[in-house]
Order: C-alpha cells, then sequence, then structure tokens
C-alpha cells in the first residue's frame, strides 16, 4: 500500500534516516521506537506527506505523494500530529467535523458528515461533549477528541504521532484497542510513535526501532522488541518481566 524507496531524512547537521526501504500494507499495526530526537516525528512527517524528504521518496499504491493531489491524499492518509499550532475556538464537534472536508464536496458539512463525528466522538468517549467549547476540555479530553477528527476523516492508513499523550492508563488502553482493531477487523493501516514498551508489544504487531545516525531497522515485533535491542536502542538497562501474555522489558537502575 505505502512504501519508500531509499528514503533519506535529515535536519541541519544530522542524519536521521538513510537509504530507507519499507513497506506498509493494509491491516498491519507498526510501533515507532526511538530516542527523543532520533527522527520519529521527521519521519512521519515524511511518510503522510506533510514533509519532504531529501532524497528518495515514498509511494501510495506506486504513486508519489508528491504526484497525489492533496485531496486524494487526505482521503486516504490521515496524521495525528503531537501539537496543534492553532487555537480553536468552536465546539468539539466543529473541530471533529474538520476531519470530513477531505469527503464533502462543499465547506458546509452535510447530515453524512455530522453522523461520521458523533460516531467518532463516540468511539473515543467523547459524545458527551459535543457541545462544549474545545478549548474548556482537559488535556486528555483534548487528545481524544483530536483522535476522533482523526477517525472521521477515515483514511485507509493512519499515522499517529505520541497518541497516548496526556490520556489516563484507561484511555490509554482503550485508544490502543480501538487502533488494533481498526487494523486487524477493518484493515487500516496504523503507525504509531510510541514511547511505551509494553503497549507496543502488546498491541502492535510491526516495529520500527530508529537509532541514532539514522540506522533504522524494522520487522515483526517479537523480533524487534527484545531486552537486548531495546537496551541498544535506548541505551539504558532492561530486566525481562514474564507474564502470561508473553514477555515485557522495564528499565532498571544501574
Amino acid at each position: 500500500m505505502l512504501s519508500t524507496e531509499n528514503l533519506h531524512l535529515e535536519v541541519p547537521g544530522k542524519v536521521l534516516c538513510q537509504d530507507l526501504t519499507l513497506s506498509l500494507e493494509a491491516g498491519q499495526c507498526w510501533a515507532v521506537l526511538g530516542k527523543n530526537g532520533s527522527g520519529k516525528t521527521t519521519l512521519l512527517h515524511a511518510l503522510s506527506g506533510l514533509g519532504k524528504p531529501a532524497a528518495g521518496r515514498v509511494c501510495l499504491d506506486g504513486l508519489p505523494l508528491s504526484e497525489i493531489p492533496r485531496r486524494r491524499l487526505a482521503q486516504r492518509v490521515g496524521a495525528l500530529l503531537q501539537e496543534e499550532t492553532t487555537a480553536f475556538s468552536g465546539t468539539a464537534l466543529d473541530y471533529v467535523l474538520l476531519g470530513r472536508f477531505p469527503h464533502s464536496a462543499t465547506l458546509t458539512p452535510d447530515i453524512s458528515d455530522i453522523a461520521a463525528a458523533r460516531r467518532a466522538l463516540q468511539l473515543v468517549g467523547m459524545a458527551h461533549a459535543e457541545r462544549q467549547a474545545l478549548s474548556t476540555l482537559s488535556g486528555g479530553e483534548r487528545q481524544r477528541v483530536r483522535i476522533a477528527l482523526l477517525l472521521a476523516q477515515a483514511p485507509d492508513i493512519y499515522f499517529l504521532d505520541e497518541p497516548l499523550q496526556h490520556l489516563d492508563l484507561p484511555h490509554q488502553l482503550a485508544v490502543m484497542q480501538l487502533f488494533r482493531q481498526l487494523a486487524r477487523d477493518a484493515g487500516k493501516t496504523v503507525v504509531m510513535v510510541l514511547h511505551d514498551i509494553f503497549w507496543a508489544s502488546r498491541f502492535c504487531d510491526h516495529a520500527l526501532l530508529i537509532h541514532d545516525g539514522g540506522k533504522i531497522a524494522g520487522g515483526d515485533t517479537p523480533l524487534m522488541i527484545t531486552q537486548n535491542a531495546m537496551e541498544n536502542l535506548y541505551q539504558c538497562r532492561f530486566q525481562t518481566v514474564a507474564t502470561s501474555d508473553g514477555n515485557y522489558f522495564l528499565p532498571t537502575l544501574e
């Protein structure tokens, strides 16, 4: 579905990604792991068409993203960024309706758009707040509304940059379950930047490890998320905790 060919990403004085060739297929749920500043956000921007690579290309169904009309691209690819850059003065429902613009013939939402937005709010447990001003919600509530906007957009590929930020544990669990279900049952492709190895190993079937210097490794989660791999990635010691659901890794004090 979405692929990269010799992708190279950099910022002034730093290489973030070297010659990455990767395929993201329908039904896959990917975790992107790495230290702060390793290039996780830059990679998501390039994969979603929000950023331009230094070299190489990103293709959707064989067509470079740069050649796909923006409206059509927004119907296929959606991205949840870390933070919104502008304030929004409307209600939660008004905000979620922004996700319907790629599918609407006019700037005025119709009945089906409103229904889709309300379903999205219901999925994240925020239907009760649809008439509430977005600015009056807590950080965690706003994050759930932001996720609802992406759900209302209903793309084929979801790119999520730290979707669990500001969320308490029950809502972290709910969000991880929701996106795993979208991948498994609806055939969506999900790629999410995470800082919690537990959630990544429990809910994602693939993992992408971004090391310093632009080295990136990807594959099946059980092969990628191991104690040795995590120690190399984060440069700290871990201990393995065996559970009925599998092995998990906790950082340890030196």
